[in-house]
């Protein structure tokens, strides 16, 4: 994510010529009086445009922005605001993902990767390319979340016109107004190319506020209703289900079908032992293997297990990089206490990637999670999660169950295949 936000940072880091552009287009004179030395030693007053200006000179653009009025004000401190959260290598990389998008079908790579810094390409993006920009925010987001998963069908062609999901706004609405909340819905749905998914984002009414503001320098109160975001996202190649939604299993399982009501056109989610987490091939030595070499994977580890003896006792180990092979531990601990390994289950184990270092890169990328039986998952949404998410299921860590869809068919019940 980008750094925090400082307005003195934000302007000095921005190149002067895109910041004069940004305030023509909000209808501000670009024009800044400052004091020069003339010849005669004396100090005179000069008006110049903010792209003549030093670029370390910041304080007349703060000084332009503070004459403006607080509506104004305002404006231009969320713009730069969003635009301090893409100056960073993650917002950059999300920026250039959704250019590729066939929706929009530029490849804007090239061009900001002969920019000076990020903030100059998160500004010069949301110059020329305004929806690219607001798209890529809710990518960048998504990378840093971590979602719950089930399971659907591969392969369907999930609704995407506002049009059509009516029924699913229905149904989310209905959901939440058992909290009280959600009285009106909007959803936004958009389509992530590398890996590709479909990316559903919820805005939903939250519980009315009071915000304390100023208008001016007075001080007042304004009642406010606030939005919530759920979002879900389907990913047609492995029929994987993810949300972010906060609630219990459950109210959870009410929502996965709601999406599959409303969106997959499906009855319901598949039973739930039709595609979960399996974890017993862990439980002996086990070598990560296959790997694609285009996915630079220096090594894999095995960092955490957690195995279930019976219904009141579990034994966890740990690879804290200074103690034996976690294989030789669980040997020992299972010999010494007489438990068969047919006897345990595995329900819970921690996976390191370590990817191979890049030119461009001060240190290799480093991807550590942890599964849990039956589907508990903390991979995220980023670009290296996601590789980890492929092998997780080219691994065989997955029941071999999955399901499909049967060739013309949808609100039927599903048809187990083996992978």
């Amino acid at each position: 994510m980008g750094t925090d936000y400082l307005p003195n940072n934000f302007i000095r880091k921005t190149p002067n010529k895109l910041i004069e552009r940004y305030l023509q287009s909000k209808g501000i004179t670009p024009q800044v009086e400052i004091e020069m030395q003339v010849a005669n030693s004396e100090k005179q007053q000069r008006t110049v445009k903010v792209s003549e200006l030093e670029e370390n000179q910041f304080k007349p653009i703060i000084e332009l922005i503070e004459l403006q009025n607080p509506e104004k004000q305002a404006e231009i401190e969320k713009d730069f605001r969003d635009i301090n959260e893409r100056a960073c290598k993650a917002g950059t990389t999300c920026l250039i993902e959704e250019s590729q998008w066939e929706g929009h079908n530029l490849d804007i790579a090239d061009d900001i990767g002969q920019m000076s810094n990020h903030y100059e390409r998160a500004m010069w993006v949301f110059l020329n390319h305004p929806t690219v920009f607001k798209n890529s925010g809710h990518f960048q987001k998504m990378d840093g979340v971590t979602f719950k998963k089930a399971f659907a069908w591969k392969g369907l062609n999930p609704k995407q016109l506002d049009s059509e999901l009516e029924d699913f706004k229905q149904k989310m609405i209905e959901h939440y107004k058992k909290e009280g909340r959600g009285k009106h819905c909007i959803i936004e749905v958009l389509k992530r190319s590398a890996q590709e998914r479909y990316c559903y984002f919820v805005y939903l009414e939250d519980y009315g506020d009071i915000l304390n503001e100023f208008e001016g320098n007075k001080f007042k109160q304004r009642a406010i209703k606030p939005v919530f975001e759920v979002v879900f996202v389907y990913h047609p190649e492995s029929g994987r289900i993810e949300t972010n939604a906060k609630a219990k299993r459950d109210r959870t399982k009410q929502l996965y079908e709601a999406f599959c009501q409303g969106v997959l056109n499906m009855k319901k989610p598949p039973d739930k032992n039709s595609r979960m987490y399996n974890l017993e091939k862990l439980k002996t030595r086990f070598n990560f293997m296959p790997r694609d070499s285009q996915d630079n994977i220096a090594s894999v580890k095995l960092k955490f297990v957690e195995l279930k003896v019976d219904s009141k006792r579990r034994i966890s180990f740990t690879d804290n990089g200074s103690r034996s092979d976690i294989y030789n531990l669980i040997d020992d601990a299972l010999n010494k206490k007489n438990i068969p390994p047919d006897s345990v289950t595995v329900t819970k184990v921690k996976i390191q990637i370590v990817f191979k270092k890049m030119p461009d890169e001060r240190r290799a990328k480093t991807v550590t999670f942890e599964i849990g039986t039956p589907d508990r998952c903390t991979l995220k949404d980023s670009i290296t999660h996601q590789i980890a998410q492929r092998y997780v299921e080219k691994w065989g860590l997955i029941s071999d169950e999955t399901i499909e869809v049967e060739e013309n068919e949808t609100d039927i019940d599903a048809k187990k295949t083996v992978i």
